[in-house]
């Protein structure tokens, strides 16, 4: 009876451990998205190529026409378009590998440790004996919420030849090839591989020149300001435009247009999705705000969400961007308006 009894208890006891082991596994269908979204993300890999601009920020009360101001705060930031959008893909938690041109100076190698510390691979940058990082002194205006870029670039930096680094690049490991529309000599041979071997593509395009009109033919999604788009398309209304450059198979066009949000569609699509901006957004500094929507737009392409919420996601992280100091959005703030999988 003795034996029996502890026998009684032996499987008590396991089946409660049993049942405490299962305990973690009793997760709503709702939970089960959402783990299994986080896990996509992070196995979602992204080349992101671009400018790194080191940022000397002034911020001021009001930018004078001609005369002097107190400057109320200076700060430093390793910066540039497609090293923002870059940095604020990492905080959303995707995995990003980054390719752009640096000088062998002070100012590169303090970049590559931040890149670094921000858990993006460094492995594809190209860096440049004997030139200077590039960098920008920007001034922004806290009452009219206005800036002034001074930007200063190494001419030895951009004449670097890049093509070796090209030959060698194999980018079928990666789901999504991300460009800021600059370097186009690094760019646009780079995006026509990515289209060869069916990488998509989302590009940036803030000027048009040949290579960037090349470029905006290749993307599978073009997301770029709107007076960009009516000079690209010769036509002047948002819905027109987005509909008229969303041209074939797999195309997506995503115009921004500041306060007046965003319009996109994609090809095919019969609605022209308008997204308003977020209006709880208490802003006081936008630097970086294009760059954060970029960020916020491939993190929502990585968890498969439709076309209206990629771009919901995105004007989200632009919002958490404008009420954070500096080009990239802090956690504290992508929590704060829901971009975060946590």
């Amino acid at each position: 009876m003795q034996a029996a009894a502890a026998g009684a208890r032996s499987c008590a006891v396991a089946k409660y451990t049993f049942r405490t082991m299962l305990c973690p596994l009793r997760v709503t269908p709702k939970d089960l998205a959402s783990r299994f979204q986080v896990w996509q993300q992070r196995c979602f890999r992204v080349l992101a190529m671009g400018n790194t601009i080191i940022d000397h920020v002034i911020s001021v009360e009001k930018l004078p026409d001609d005369g002097k101001v107190w400057v109320e705060s200076k700060q430093k930031f390793v910066g540039g378009q497609g090293a923002n959008a870059a940095q604020g893909m990492a905080k959303m938690g995707l995995e990003v590998s980054w390719l752009s041109r640096l000088g062998d100076d002070d100012e590169g190698a303090n970049a590559l440790r931040h890149f670094k510390a921000c858990g993006i691979d460094t492995s594809f940058c190209i860096e440049v004996e004997r030139a200077h990082t590039m960098s920008a002194t920007v001034t922004i205006g806290r009452e009219c919420m206005k800036r002034c870029c001074y930007m200063h670039k190494d001419e030895r930096l951009l004449e670097y030849d890049v093509s070796s680094h090209i030959n060698s690049l194999d980018l079928r490991s990666f789901q999504v090839l991300y460009t800021d529309g600059h370097q186009t000599d690094l760019a646009l041979p780079i995006a026509q591989k990515a289209f060869d071997q069916g990488v998509p593509i989302i590009a940036d395009i803030e000027v048009l020149d040949q290579d960037c009109r090349a470029l905006a033919k290749l993307a599978s999604h073009v997301i770029a300001p709107l007076e960009v788009l009516q000079e690209l398309s010769g036509e002047a209304d948002p819905a027109r435009i987005v509909r008229l450059l969303s041209d074939r198979e797999g195309k997506t066009v995503i115009a921004t247009a500041g306060l007046d949000g965003s319009y996109g569609t994609s090809f095919q699509d019969p609605t022209v999705y308008h997204v308003k901006i977020r209006p709880e957004c208490q802003a006081f500094d936008t630097l970086g705000a294009g760059d954060a929507y970029h960020a916020g737009y491939v993190a929502a392409v990585s968890r498969g969400l439709h076309l209206e919420r990629r771009m919901a996601l995105a004007t989200s992280v632009a919002a958490a961007l404008c009420e954070t100091s500096g080009p990239v959005p802090s956690l504290e703030a992508l929590r704060r308006f829901g971009c975060l999988l946590d």
